[in-house]
């Protein structure tokens, strides 16, 4: 008996298969044809809408990396970028109307396109230009509350958290992204020629009154920091801070504290358990 015609797709899998021509989430071949039954028009006309729809998604996903990305484009050119937006749209395309988030594996996927050439850098300087965005969109949170520090008793300091701003990343690198960044960002004069080995940076990023703030960090300064966002008592983050003072002065984590607490990077506090 004959199987009768074939049953129309929902609307959510007539969506994901034009989404897939459109995106190139499939290869474009398999993509469009998967797609093109299902359009009431001549084929000419329904490829030549498709691409139309094509190029503005890609150019609207470019932009969007671009504007998450400004210093990796100046330092690769709009071609190398655009070719590469596009190798990299192909393995991660959006899933979502709201593009602020397309970027977010392009480190990633820098670090493994050039993790082993002398470009091994662009990987950092995309991951520094992402916790950028991210420090920008953050909630922002008052100063911590003094008086409900000074109300903590002495018998309870050993079990004594700080909560960090949430606006806070925390970004290191063996080279000296931050003035990269710099040289790249807000300008169009032609950047200084930098010294990928002049030094790394170990930086707190912060976001206060609408303004990023870049805050250099020692060793030990970086292991209390790493250790409190991982949710460690101050005692605890302090030993560990400690232990990177290898030979040097004996670190000062009271110190260290109210530098922190001054620059509005701890911002509360808490007794664990």
């Amino acid at each position: 008996m004959p199987s009768g015609p074939p049953s129309m797709p929902s609307l959510r899998e007539l969506q994901t298969r034009v989404m897939d021509a459109v995106l190139h989430t499939a290869t474009e071949r398999s993509a469009i044809e998967a797609v093109l039954g299902l359009i009431d028009a001549p084929v000419e006309r329904a490829v030549a809408g498709l691409e139309v729809y094509r190029n503005t998604a890609h150019s609207n996903h470019v932009d969007a990396l671009h504007s998450t990305y400004p210093a990796v484009w100046r330092l690769v050119g709009a071609d190398y970028f655009q070719q590469t937006a596009r190798e990299y749209l192909g393995l991660h395309p959006s899933r979502s109307g709201d593009l602020q988030h397309v970027g977010a594996s392009f480190a990633t996927f820098l670090g493994e396109r050039h993790g082993r050439d002398q470009f091994r850098y662009l990987a950092d300087v995309a991951c520094f230009e992402w916790l950028v965005q991210e420090a920008l969109l953050a909630p922002d949170h008052p100063p911590l509350d003094l008086e409900k520090l000074a109300a903590v008793p002495p018998a309870d300091y050993e079990t004594l958290g700080f909560d960090l701003h949430p606006a806070l990343r925390l970004f290191e690198s063996h080279y000296p992204v931050h003035r990269i960044w710099e040289v790249n960002v807000g300008s169009e004069a032609e950047p200084e020629v930098l010294d990928l080995n002049q030094g790394g940076d170990r930086l707190a990023m912060l976001r206060r009154g609408g303004q990023l703030e870049f805050h250099a960090l020692n060793d030990s300064e970086w292991r209390l920091l790493r250790a409190l966002e991982r949710g460690a008592t101050f005692a605890a983050a302090a030993d560990a801070a400690a232990a990177a003072e290898s030979g040097a002065a004996e670190f000062d984590a009271a110190l260290a504290l109210q530098r922190f607490v001054a620059l509005g990077i701890i911002v509360d506090c808490r007794l664990a358990g």
